[in-house]
């Protein structure tokens, strides 16, 4: 047969992992960790695993010789007795000691976490709304200087809404820059606070490269939900930070939480950033379910409609970020808290997930790492759901039990995202690249 390849396999697992030798007498079948599809009545698998795609059918099952080498080569077909989990867990073990570094990485840092909104779905409502002390600041930047990795490490600011305590960031950033610590930010805000003079300090001392803002829905939907303190047009304020931002050169995010609620304003509101975000070169936009949505039954019927306003983003003039879309890179940590990720709350309390407080919890950043097993045992790779042995997913998914998120319906909404976000790659490499002389087109 001809495996036309459309995408090739993860370059830094490809070098750990030699091509699968086919044996005389050996039974294949198709991976666990092979999704196929057809589109414009073609045949095409992609490897959640590898990250291959390739346009071929494939058999129920071969053995070497049949003709189908090349899939069995490529792990498409592998023995029909392998351990699918056991060896998903070898290779991101592999993968994780091969790309490990000593130290923090990245840190999330909260400054405050009180907020100029009041957003009916806010996860943090009830907790009380503390800000970082002066010493709680200074503590935390030796925590920094004293735990990172080498190389650059990178910072989220997040909240509450972090841009209530721009002292705080200016603070951090310029201790880093004195200190001759490489570092780049992001930040995840409502948007409302993004003035110009916000903007040049995150191009001038921050060093942001990518903000996150939520927006949920048309205007009335957006002043319901938001419920600011302040009685102002935050809706287009919020649209105006968008274009300024863009025009800065700062990516980011737009997210807007959807629900039964709000989702009929989306065409609306889809059509007023379209007319008041006037830059959009680095504006890309996603619809993201709320938990209660994706925790329910009718999860998967949300997903569709989410899938299908796609276009809903393009036709906007923006970029459209699939929201759960399958990676066309292998990543070993799938999370911050696998990640090695320091959550630093307004207290300097260290967590592992900003999601997660206060069972997560494993020290501070005065003692530092106080409940080193309760650290190890939050992200354990190796305890992995019974339920997500069997799944293709596996590979695109956090595994490990003690992660709070849930969906439903994941396994069948993953595979819808997936789909619909293959097909689109799909086109896109017919229509932008020609293939060369092996068939390859990336």
């Amino acid at each position: 047969m001809i495996m036309n390849e459309i995408c090739k396999p993860d370059a830094a697992l490809a070098r750990l992992i030699l091509p699968q030798k086919p044996h005389p007498g050996v039974f294949y079948v198709p991976s666990q960790f092979v999704l196929p599809l057809t589109h414009h009545e073609k045949h095409y698998a992609f490897h959640l695993l590898t990250k291959q795609l390739v346009e071929a059918e494939l058999p129920r099952a071969a053995r070497a010789g049949d003709g189908f080498d090349p899939l069995i080569e490529a792990m498409f077909l592998v023995p029909e007795d392998r351990d699918e989990c056991a060896y998903y867990g070898s290779v991101s073990k592999m993968m994780r000691l091969f790309g490990q570094k000593n130290g923090v990485p990245s840190y999330v840092i909260l400054p405050t976490l009180a907020c100029n909104a009041r957003c009916v779905y806010c996860y943090e409502e009830g907790r009380k709304q503390t800000k970082m002390t002066p010493e709680t600041v200074e503590r935390t930047i030796r925590y920094i200087l004293e735990t990172r990795a080498e190389g650059t490490i990178t910072l989220k600011w997040f909240g509450g809404e972090p841009l209530l305590c721009p002292d705080i960031i200016d603070r951090v950033s310029d201790a880093l820059r004195e200190a001759g610590v490489p570092f780049r930010s992001s930040v995840i805000s409502n948007g409302s606070l993004i003035t110009p003079a916000i903007i040049e300090k995150m191009t001038a001392c921050w060093n942001v490269r990518h903000v996150q803002i939520s927006m949920d829905g048309a205007e009335p939907d957006y002043i319901a939900r938001k419920h600011y303190y302040a009685d102002a047009d935050q809706y287009h304020f919020v649209m105006d930070a968008l274009s300024r931002l863009s025009e800065a050169g700062i990516h980011v995010s737009l997210r807007c939480n959807v629900d039964d609620g709000n989702w009929d304003g989306i065409p609306k509101f889809m059509d007023d950033l379209k007319e008041h975000v006037a830059h959009k070169d680095n504006v890309s936009v996603y619809f993201s379910p709320l938990m209660d949505v994706r925790a329910s039954d009718g999860d998967l019927d949300f997903w569709k409609k989410v899938v299908a306003a796609r276009p809903l983003i393009e036709a906007a003039g923006f970029r459209s970020q699939p929201f759960g879309a399958p990676s066309l890179k292998f990543k070993a940590n799938r999370c911050m808290a696998d990640g090695g990720c320091s959550v630093i709350e307004p207290d300097g309390s260290l967590y592992s997930c900003e999601h997660c407080p206060p069972n997560g919890r494993f020290g501070d950043i005065f003692h530092g790492v106080t409940d080193e097993a309760r650290k190890a045992e939050f992200c354990r790779s190796d305890r992995i759901r019974e339920k997500c042995r069997k799944c293709p997913f596996l590979p695109e998914c956090t595994g490990f039990a003690s992660c709070p998120w849930t969906d439903v319906h994941c396994r069948e909404s993953h595979e819808l995202i997936a789909l619909d976000f293959l097909k689109r790659l799909i086109d896109q490499k017919a229509n932008v690249e020609e293939p060369d002389g092996d068939g390859s087109v990336c």
